[in-house]
């Protein structure tokens, strides 16, 4: 018994990392998403990057950071 709860333990956590996103946007410096409501985003000209929202269909999530820039991620 332990060791197929082991097992489902491994398995859960290599699947959720098998999900790749790449986030691109105008000027950005990083980007990071992992499926979620929000998205982080670093854009050139500001000392730190935020979360902001995603609307996600499918195998791609958009959003709009605070200075209006249009961002997209995209599972990969």
């Amino acid at each position: 018994m332990r060791l197929l709860a082991a097992f489902l333990v491994l398995f859960a956590s290599s699947t959720a990392r098998a999900e790749n996103w790449t986030c691109s946007a105008p000027g950005m410096v990083t980007g990071s998403y992992d499926g979620g409501p929000t998205a982080y985003i670093h854009l050139s000209g500001f000392n730190r990057g935020s979360d902001y929202p995603v609307q996600k269909k499918g195998s791609r999530a958009t959003g709009v950071t605070k200075n209006g820039t249009r961002f997209v991620c995209t599972r990969g």
